[in-house]
C-alpha cells in the first residue's frame, strides 16, 4: 500500500511541478553550482506538508540566479550506504558560487524559509558543491 501511495505522490509532485511554475528545463553547461537541501518533517509522511514545502520551493524560481529547481521525495533504500531517512530533498541549480550566495540573502529566500520551511521541518541538512561534467 505505501509503494501504491508513494508512487501516486510521486506523479502528483510531478504534475504539480509543471503546473505550479515554471516547466523549462534549464540548460546545463559544464561547469555549475548544485544546492541540494533535505528536509525531515515534523509529521513525516504528511501530504499536505509536503505539498506546502512543493508551493515554498516553486516560489523561489523567481529569484535571480536560479537555473532549475527539482523537488522530491525520498526513495526507500536497503544499502547501507544511502540516507533515507529524510521525506523531501530539494535540488537547485546555479551558473556559479556567487548566483548562489545571492540567492541565500536574497529577501524572498529568507522569508519563504524563515515562514514556509522552518515551520514544518525537524531537521535541514544542506549540501553545495561545484558541477563538472566529465566528458
Amino acid at each position: 500500500m505505501k509503494t501504491i501511495k508513494t508512487r501516486i505522490f510521486g506523479v502528483v509532485l510531478a504534475v504539480s511541478m509543471l503546473l505550479v511554475g515554471n516547466a523549462a528545463i534549464a540548460e546545463f553547461s559544464n561547469e555549475g553550482v548544485v544546492h541540494t537541501v533535505f528536509l525531515w518533517l515534523k509529521k513525516p509522511g504528511d501530504e499536505q506538508h509536503r505539498r506546502q514545502l512543493l508551493i515554498a520551493s516553486n516560489k523561489l524560481r523567481s529569484i535571480d540566479g536560479v537555473l532549475d529547481i527539482r523537488f522530491g521525495e525520498m526513495i526507500e533504500s536497503g544499502r547501507d550506504i544511502v540516507d533515507d531517512s529524510f521525506d523531501v530533498g530539494i535540488y537547485f541549480y546555479f551558473s556559479d558560487v556567487a548566483a548562489m550566495n545571492r540567492y541565500l540573502v536574497h529577501p524572498l529566500h529568507k522569508a519563504t524559509v524563515e515562514q514556509d520551511i522552518k515551520p514544518l521541518v525537524e531537521r535541514i541538512v544542506v549540501h553545495d558543491f561545484q558541477h563538472t561534467v566529465i566528458r
